[in-house]
């Protein structure tokens, strides 16, 4: 288990400047009206620095200052990408993650539609590992754990004369 956590590919991305360049360019013309710009560019900078986002081979992550929400691969049923005419004209857009009981939106990514593809590869991978895995996987025995041992030592009794064909029997049908 621990093998495969070492090699496990993890990608970490944040929300791009260039989702907030309207608030940064609104926050450096108002600097010079009693400093309300700093205030801006404060704030900007915060909202920009909030969001963070990883990604690995199993799941997806998003983070803020507040919560941290994972959804695995296998439940991702559908990826949307949202621009607004800015965010397209600046190659950036919103990514949701939609599941069956919920959805999850990764906002202000650069190259959405790049990222797109690559989550729904990685979603289809991830879903063929896990049936690879399945097949692979060893059917259940057929009978309880323990049964096919203290069978071994009823036999090995049975063969050195400790007990009699008569009970060897009727012991050995319990085991059936």
């Amino acid at each position: 288990m621990d093998e495969k956590k070492s090699t496990q590919k993890i990608v970490s991305l944040s929300t791009s400047w260039k989702n907030h360049v309207l608030g940064y360019i609104l926050s450096v013309l108002l600097i010079p009206l009693f400093g309300i710009g700093l205030v801006l560019l404060y704030w900007v900078q915060k909202k920009h620095k909030k969001h963070r986002y990883r990604f690995s081979d199993t799941h997806v992550t998003s983070r803020d200052d507040k919560y941290q929400r994972n959804i695995d691969l296998v439940n991702i049923e559908k990826v949307e990408v949202q621009q607004d005419w800015i965010q397209e004209k600046m190659d950036v857009g919103d990514i949701t993650l939609h599941t069956s009981a919920s959805s999850m939106t990764l906002l202000g990514l650069e190259m959405p539609h790049k990222l797109k593809d690559l989550l729904e590869k990685a979603i289809y991978d991830q879903k063929e590992r896990l049936k690879q895995e399945k097949a692979n996987k060893p059917d259940k025995p057929d009978h309880k754990p323990g049964t096919k041992e203290r069978m071994d030592y009823l036999t090995g009794l049975w063969q050195q004369g400790l007990v009699s064909d008569e009970d060897f029997k009727k012991e050995r049908k319990h085991f059936e």
